[in-house]
């Protein structure tokens, strides 16, 4: 304590210079040491260092722009914190609460979907649950292929991130758990890539050996190809399970990725191509990149 008390003892423009070099957590703590502390937490000097050099253009394009104007640095910062439409609702934009570190969203219709116009093969609709106007529902298709694209200068420099498949199955889903999808991330040109392979759904035990009787071990085969396929990159007991989340979805991890400096291209894709029966059920609303920690 006696460190922070000789700091107190300093101007407040120094103080709030040496809180800026801190995480917007530690300014909050620091903000209950006395009355000078607190004062230089709330300066502007503080949580512009918090925020994005474009947050202000980031404002003015997103679906918060109409609201009243935001006072001051801290202000925007906290309102940033609760994800925004951007870019004609197409994508959203976050900064993560404890961090300052930005997330970013790519809705369905910023993603490469394989043949999401055929309505035979996927049907757009709206969704409660989705903070995006639309989600893409597939109806029936062998060949489920989706890539999300954009550039790593839209994120927070020096940062491990990864990125997320947000999606959930319907009820009457088929031919999600014959074999597991194949996920990749890769940043400029592939020198970092991040590859893996996750179930969009388990098989129960029970129904497991019910579809041996009808179907020998085509499962097995199947399988079995997707291995050779990927060579040393496939691991059966490394094979990933969708994860639930508190917001009714769940998520797919298609890998991470490390931000340097330079301003890269990023390529994040999901594929189930190789098990060739006929799928459905598959709901997605987006690619989510967000810190990890």
């Amino acid at each position: 304590m006696a460190g922070i008390s000789s700091i107190g003892v300093l101007p407040e423009d120094c103080v709030s210079a040496i809180l800026s070099l801190t995480t917007p957590t530690d300014a909050g703590k620091l903000s209950l040491v006395s009355s000078t502390f607190r004062s230089a937490a709330e300066s502007d000097v503080v949580w512009s260092r918090f925020l994005p050099k474009n947050y202000a253009e980031i404002v003015a394009a997103s679906d918060i722009s109409g609201e009243s104007p935001l006072c001051s640095k801290r202000e925007a910062f906290f309102r940033l914190c609760s994800p925004i439409l951007i870019e004609g609702g197409k994508k959203s934009f976050e900064l993560e609460r404890f961090s300052g570190k930005i997330c970013y969203t790519l809705s369905a219709r910023e993603l490469a979907i394989t043949w999401s116009s055929d309505p035979l093969c996927w049907s757009w609709k709206s969704d409660p649950q989705s903070r995006f106007a639309e989600v893409a529902e597939l109806r029936a298709s062998s060949w489920v292929e989706i890539h999300g694209r954009t550039r790593t200068g839209r994120l927070s420099p020096n940062t491990l991130y990864g990125a997320y498949l947000v999606v959930k199955t319907s009820e009457k889903g088929y031919g999600l758990d014959l074999m597991p999808a194949q996920v990749c991330v890769q940043l400029g040109d592939a020198l970092q890539s991040s590859q893996g392979s996750v179930w969009l759904r388990r098989k129960e035990q029970s129904n497991l050996k019910m579809e041996s009787l009808f179907y020998g071990n085509r499962r097995e085969r199947a399988i079995k190809l997707f291995a050779a396929d990927l060579g040393d990159n496939f691991d059966s007991n490394g094979i990933r399970d969708v994860r639930q989340r508190e917001d009714g979805w769940s998520e797919i991890e298609l890998g991470e990725f490390f931000t340097g400096e330079d301003d890269e291209h990023l390529t994040m894709s999901f594929l189930e191509t190789k098990g060739f029966q006929l799928k459905s059920g598959l709901v997605v609303q987006a690619i989510q990149i967000r810190p990890k920690h």
